[in-house]
Parts: C-alpha cells; structure tokens; sequence
C-alpha cells in the first residue's frame, strides 16, 4: 500500500481547502452584515439627531404653557 499514503494526505489537504473556502465565505458574510448593520445604525442615529431637534424646536415655539394659558384651556368648552 504505498499509495495509501500519498492519496491520505491529497483528501486531508482538499479538507482543509474546503474548510479554508468555507470560512472566507463566512468572513465575507459577516462583513456584509456588519456593512448593512453600519448602514443602518447611521440612519437611526440621524432619525435620532432630527426629532431631537424637532422636539427642541417645538419647545422653543410653544415655550411652556403658563398658569394662564392653563386655566384659560380649562375654561374653554
């Protein structure tokens, strides 16, 4: 059997190429994702900064309601 050797190792060498190829196709899986995911955070963080100042905006307009606006409000029908 002295070509049980040399066939052993030319399977064991196209193991690890397989398991090689599957991994970088993981790697480039996850890089996707983690690109998507990226992308998507940067556009909750600027939903985030634009409601923010909405709602610093809307503040600023309305101000806070006094004592007499309130009761004027409670008045009414």
């Amino acid at each position: 059997m002295p070509l049980a050797g040399p066939h052993a190792t030319e399977r064991e060498i196209e193991r690890w190429r397989q398991r090689e190829r599957r991994l970088i196709e993981a790697l480039q899986s996850v890089d996707d994702e983690r690109r998507r995911l990226d992308d998507e955070l940067l556009k909750v963080e600027q939903q985030v900064a634009y409601y923010d100042s909405l709602t610093r905006e809307m503040k600023r307009e309305l101000g806070r309601p006094g004592l007499s606006s309130l009761l004027s409000s409670l008045r009414r029908p």
